[in-house]
């Protein structure tokens, strides 16, 4: 009853401070008498010898889950292995992960990853790493399988929409430290600047990129490349937001109904002015979405290619006592128009599909579909890139062909209620 006695003794150390200086209820207190029954019931009657620390940490992870999918609890181990430095460098197969609907999803692979080389794709379901089936697994758990020593293999299993099994998906970890940004100029007088994700140094760089582009007489117009951006720093998305905007608001967040944090736009510092094309795709989320939503809500840029993945909450991670992490969803982002991101992600004004639609249809929404992802180097090849042709084609003359639809109107419909 060792496990039991310890539990109760916390219970009522618990009770014997103020309840307002808790979390839970005079209520739910009272009925904790319940989870104290069933721990007793576990260790007098389990057919094994029970892990008390294993019990216990099982009980902390399933009240997470419970939450939403970026909750969750992190052993030492664990935590200590996700202490990642945010410059993007650390050894692993280069996928961006979320739960949905209680599947660990893909949001995106990271450009020039062993993942985006084999053709891991946005929307793709992992349903076992290693044979391991990923049901039940937290998000921190899958991320932590996933990395590992450099030149060492992992077998995913994948399911996607549109084929018919599950397949595998074999990946050899390497070292992941990608350029966040990477720019060139396009038919001469037009700049295309890719920005990977938002880490550390992303605003800085993007300032370089576009000193260099003014240098070469190339910004009659941008292309702002955020697809299978998964995010990262809320701070960069804020500057690089900054860089296109003078005056406004750039993103909301909000906690309990209410508003925690405003960030706008500032008069300073040398601003891009040229129009400006921002392509997403299923792959764009976080500090991804809340440029695009900036620059949309303010009508400073036109964003085309597919809806955003939607991931717009945001997370603190609480080092405890005995070295494991706490990571916990705080608040939620809204667009300047009071938009939440937040499952809902960005509409695009113009819908652009990744593939040029067949004769005669119209531009959809398109699931991610089984294609080989080849590693891109060198120069943009915009016969093979769709979506950014029809992006350049848009800043060069204003229209973009009849198969792309324009979405203006489903806008409305993601308004917050206030």
């Amino acid at each position: 009853m060792r496990l039991l006695r310890t539990v109760l003794l916390g219970i009522a150390v618990l009770l014997a401070f103020p309840l307002s200086s808790h979390a839970l209820s005079e209520k739910g207190y009272k009925e904790l008498h319940i989870f104290t029954k069933v721990l007793g019931y576990i260790e007098d009657s389990y057919v094994d010898e029970v892990d008390e620390q294993k019990v216990l940490m099982g009980a902390i992870r399933g009240m997470l889950m419970t939450l939403d999918p970026h909750s969750a609890f992190m052993s030492p181990a664990v935590f200590k292995e996700l202490k990642v430095d945010t410059a993007g460098r650390f050894d692993g197969v280069g996928i961006e992960v979320a739960v949905r609907d209680g599947v660990l999803t893909v949001v995106a692979p990271i450009k020039g990853s062993p993942a985006e080389r084999s053709g891991v794709e946005p929307g793709d379901k992992i349903i076992k790493i290693n044979g391991e089936t990923t049901e039940g697994m937290d998000l921190t758990q899958a991320v932590t399988k996933m990395r590992g020593k450099r030149g060492s293999r992992i077998v995913l299993t994948i399911y996607r929409k549109n084929v018919k099994q599950p397949f595998e998906i074999a990946l050899t970890r390497q070292a992941i430290n990608v350029p966040s940004v990477k720019y060139e100029v396009l038919d001469g007088n037009y700049g295309y600047v890719s920005i990977s994700s938002f880490q550390s140094d992303t605003a800085k760089s993007l300032k370089k990129a576009v000193k260099e582009l003014q240098e070469k007489g190339a910004l009659k117009g941008m292309i702002l490349d955020l697809r299978k951006n998964p995010g990262g720093l809320l701070d960069q998305a804020v500057e690089v937001s900054d860089i296109f905007l003078d005056k406004g608001l750039i993103v909301t967040t909000e906690s309990r109904g209410q508003e925690i944090d405003r960030r706008e736009a500032t008069p300073e510092g040398e601003k891009v002015t040229c129009p400006v094309v921002v392509m997403v795709d299923h792959g764009s989320a976080s500090a991804s979405e809340i440029v695009a939503g900036a620059l949309q809500d303010n009508k400073r840029a036109t964003i085309l290619g597919l809806q955003s993945f939607g991931k717009g909450s945001v997370q603190t991670v609480i080092e405890l006592d005995d070295g494991s992490g706490l990571k916990l969803t705080v608040a939620r982002y809204f667009t300047p128009s009071g938009r939440s991101i937040q499952a809902l992600g960005i509409t695009p004004d113009i819908v652009v599909p990744s593939e040029p639609p067949k004769i005669g249809e119209k531009a959809e929404e398109e699931p991610p579909k089984e294609r080989i992802v080849e590693k891109r180097e060198g120069p943009l090849d915009l016969s093979k890139d769709y979506q950014a042709s029809v992006a350049l084609e848009y800043l060069k003359t204003g229209t973009v062909p009849a198969a792309a639809a324009k979405t203006k109107e489903k806008k409305t419909k993601e308004k917050k209620k206030r």
